[in-house]
C-alpha cells in the first residue's frame, strides 16, 4: 500500500499553490478547492474499505496501517463539514428557501440510495448471497445493509430532515433571529441524533462524527469574524493551528477514554487543523477534483467490484491489482450509474410538474 500512497501524495502536491509570507488562500472553501480536499479523502475512503477484503500486512503496508488507523472514521470528516458549510451558505444565500428543498434532496438521495441497493441485492442473488426479505427492506431505508455502505447515508438522510425542522422552527419561532436559531436547534437535534443512535446501539463508527456537519454550518455563519482573527497575520494564524494542534494531540490520545466527548473533540479539531491548512495551502488538480465530483457513487459502488472480486479469490491472489482493477471499474460505474439515476429523477420531476399544472388548472 506504500505505493498507493506515494501515488495518492504525488497527485496532490501536483498543483499545489502554497500563500507566501502575510499571504492567505482566501477561496480556501470554494467549490474547486473542496471537491478536490473531498477527492483526496473519497480516495483514501477506498483504501480504508478495500483494506477490510485484503489481508495487508508487511513492511510495504505498515505505512497505510498507521495511517489507516489515526484516521479512523475522520476520512468523512471533509464530507460533514463541507455539506454543513454549503447548507448554510445555501440557506443564507437564498434568505432560507433553500430550506423548502431539503425534503426534496431527501427523497433524490434516498432514491439514488435505493438503486443501488438493488445492484448490491442482485449482484449477491447472481454469487448466491441471498438475504431475507426483511434485511432488504431495513437496506432501503439505510438502518441495514445488503453488504453496501449505509451508515453515513442514513445519517446524512436524517440530517436533511433535521435541518429542515431546526430552521422551519427556527424562522416561525423566532422569525428576526431564524438562521441564528435554527442553527442552534440543528446542533441540539444533531446531538440528540447521536445519542439516540448510542441508545441504539449503533456502532460507534455510525455516529461519532455527525457533529461535523452542523460545525461546517457554524464555520459558514461565523466565517468573517474566523478569517478576520486567523488571517490577520503569519502570527495570529500560527499561534491559532499551534493551539488548535495541541487540543488535537491531547484529545488524539483521549479520544477513547472520554468516550463520544473526547472524540467530538477530536473530529473537530482533526477538521479545524485541516480546514486552517486550506487558508495556506490551494488544492488544484483535476484528477481530485474528478473523484471530488462524484463522492456518493463511488462511496455506494465500490464494494461491488471489492466484493465480486473477493468472491473469485482475486483478492487474495492478487492484492494490489485488485485495488487498480477496483478503482476503474468504480470510475465506469459510477458514471453509468450517475447518468441512469439523474435519468430517472429527471423523469420523476417532469411527471410531478404535470400533476402540479394539471392540479393548478
Amino acid at each position: 500500500m506504500l505505493f498507493f500512497l506515494i501515488i495518492l501524495l504525488l497527485i496532490i502536491f501536483n498543483g499545489l499553490n502554497f500563500s507566501g509570507g502575510g499571504e492567505f488562500n482566501d477561496n480556501y472553501l470554494n467549490k474547486r478547492n473542496t471537491v478536490a480536499v473531498n477527492g483526496i479523502f473519497v480516495i483514501l475512503v477506498v483504501f480504508s474499505h478495500y483494506a477490510q477484503y485484503a489481508a495487508f500486512g508487511g513492511v510495504y503496508d505498515e505505512p497505510y496501517l498507521v495511517l489507516r488507523e489515526h484516521l479512523n472514521q475522520l476520512v468523512v470528516a471533509t464530507f460533514w463539514f463541507y455539506s454543513g458549510y454549503g447548507m448554510m451558505e445555501a440557506i443564507r444565500r437564498t434568505e432560507g428557501s433553500y430550506v423548502s428543498k431539503l425534503p426534496v434532496k431527501f427523497w433524490q438521495l434516498l432514491l439514488r440510495f435505493d438503486f443501488a441497493v438493488v445492484l448490491f441485492w442482485i449482484m449477491n442473488a447472481l454469487i448466491g448471497t441471498v438475504f431475507p426479505l426483511r434485511n432488504f427492506l431495513l437496506a432501503l431505508t439505510g438502518w441495514g445493509t445488503v453488504g453496501n455502505s449505509n451508515w453515513y447515508i442514513f445519517a446524512m438522510l436524517v440530517e436533511y430532515l433535521l435541518m429542515y425542522a431546526a430552521f422551519k422552527l427556527g424562522r416561525a419561532v423566532f422569525s428576526k433571529h431564524g438562521r441564528t436559531a435554527g442553527l442552534i436547534l440543528m446542533f441540539i437535534f444533531t446531538v440528540a441524533f447521536v445519542f439516540t443512535l448510542m441508545k441504539a446501539d449503533r456502532p460507534g463508527y455510525t455516529y461519532n462524527t455527525i457533529i461535523i456537519l452542523p460545525f461546517g454550518a457554524l464555520w459558514s455563519e461565523a466565517r468573517k469574524q474566523i478569517d478576520r482573527i486567523v488571517m490577520k497575520s503569519d502570527i495570529t494564524y500560527l499561534l491559532v493551528l499551534t493551539a488548535v494542534l495541541g487540543v488535537y494531540v491531547v484529545s488524539f490520545f483521549k479520544r477513547w477514554s472520554f468516550g463520544i466527548e473526547g472524540y467530538t473533540v477530536w473530529a473537530l479539531m482533526f477538521t479545524t487543523l485541516l480546514i486552517m491548512v486550506t487558508m495556506k495551502v490551494n488544492i488544484c488538480n483535476p484528477l481530485l477534483e474528478w473523484f471530488g465530483k462524484h463522492i456518493f457513487s463511488i462511496y455506494i459502488l465500490q464494494r461491488i467490484p471489492m466484493t465480486l472480486l473477493a468472491h473469485f479469490g482475486c483478492v487474495e491472489s492478487h492484492k494490489y491489482i485488485s485495488l487498480i482493477v477496483v478503482f476503474a471499474v468504480t470510475m465506469v460505474m459510477a458514471l453509468l450509474f450517475e447518468k441512469v439515476t439523474d435519468f430517472i429523477i429527471t423523469l420523476i420531476n417532469k411527471a410531478f410538474s404535470k400533476k402540479e399544472i394539471k392540479a393548478a388548472a
